[in-house]
């Protein structure tokens, strides 16, 4: 696919509202790294996963809030100031930072300096810093391949753009089955998120050549909050007095205690082994991604150095915690009992077979063992 004519860019321009600057929020315990770039950060983000606790930067959006409202002139601004301006030939997302964002009727992804992604022949789903989304739907036919584009933010959606023509109406906000893609860094930092189970892999798909050493091609973010809550749960399933379960209940109660220390929110994690996808947690405790044991990947915790793991989680459909099995009688039997089902956690990002998305993230994950 050719770059986007410059024109394109022009014709569009008109419509971007420059509405603020970007900047740093105080207090945020994670902030982006352009130096030094971990593979995992944490974090304890629940039923969704803000854009921002990728650690990927700030998104480009004004931290001041606003409404999500019609631009009089044209399109949408979400309450985060970015405006979504819509023609026949493109939808272009202007941020608060300066960065622009096209996505072309033929579904390629364009950034301004000519960086391209794509195409996304049925349309995008972005997701923005602020919280809000934006829609498009692209068409099959040749002319008006510009469908529908609806933005959303919380129980609200707003559509700019309706059966190939400038629109202003509202509508119900509905579950969204293709690809998502989140703007990251000024708001041109483009990564796909696929989750599995309580681990999102963000896969880059597209960055200014200039920021391309500043990212990471690739991140995972654990989501603490669904592994917490299942060291918590575990031990009311072990009710055996046989004394090496006792103790091995009695540690995994001691760590659920302690699980803010050991995970703490927002941290980055570094590997603890060049030859392993292993990594330094808090209190002395290592987290593993293990993706050779099963079907399934494996998070397996670690206390120090100790050669089995204390807790592992499977990763899929029906994700569960087990206690590894600490009876020398019952050798060959891997676990303890049955597994305690986690919580569900970024139920939108979780990976869906029709677009085959759980093949991309483990091909993803296999590039961390690189």
């Amino acid at each position: 696919m050719g770059l986007l004519p410059h024109s394109v860019f022009v014709v569009l321009a008109a419509s971007a509202a420059l509405v603020g600057q970007q900047g740093g929020e105080a207090g945020r315990p994670l902030q982006p790294l352009p130096k030094l770039l971990p593979e995992v950060v944490l974090s304890d983000a629940e039923a969704a996963i803000p854009v921002r606790e990728f650690g990927l930067g700030e998104g480009g959006v004004n931290h001041r809030r606003a409404h999500l409202h019609f631009d009089e002139a044209d399109g949408c601004v979400t309450p985060g100031g970015v405006h979504v301006a819509c023609r026949s030939v493109g939808v272009k997302l202007t941020f608060p930072s300066g960065r622009e964002l096209l996505l072309a009727p033929d579904g390629g992804l364009h950034l301004r300096s000519g960086e391209v992604a794509g195409p996304y022949a049925a349309g995008v789903e972005f997701l923005l810093a602020d919280g809000a989304a934006v829609r498009v739907t692209l068409a099959q036919s040749r002319k008006a391949r510009i469908r529908t584009v609806a933005v959303t933010y919380q129980d609200r959606l707003l559509q700019p753009w309706r059966l190939g023509k400038q629109a202003k109406s509202t509508a119900r906000v509905r579950p969204w089955s293709g690809v998502r893609l989140a703007c990251c860094g000024d708001g041109g930092d483009i990564y796909r998120p696929l989750a599995i189970g309580p681990l999102v892999v963000l896969d880059r798909v597209l960055i200014e050549k200039q920021r391309v050493d500043k990212t990471p091609r690739e991140r995972l973010v654990v989501l603490t909050a669904p592994l917490r809550q299942s060291l918590v749960r575990m031990p009311r399933q072990h009710r055996e007095t046989e004394a090496s379960v006792r103790r091995a209940v009695a540690a995994v109660t001691q760590v659920a205690d302690l699980s803010a220390t050991i995970f703490p929110r927002g941290a980055a994690l570094r590997r603890a082994e060049h030859d392993r996808l292993r990594w330094l947690l808090g209190g002395g405790f290592e987290l593993q991604l293990d993706l050779d044991i099963s079907t399934k990947p494996h998070l397996q915790l670690y206390s120090g150095t100790s050669p089995k793991p204390m807790v592992e989680w499977t990763l899929g459909v029906g994700t569960a915690a087990y206690l590894t099995n600490p009876r020398t009688d019952q050798i060959g039997k891997r676990w303890l009992g049955n597994g305690t089902r986690l919580i569900s956690t970024a139920h939108e990002l979780q990976v869906r077979d029709h677009l085959q998305e759980r093949q991309h993230a483990l091909r993803v994950l296999r590039r961390f063992k690189r």
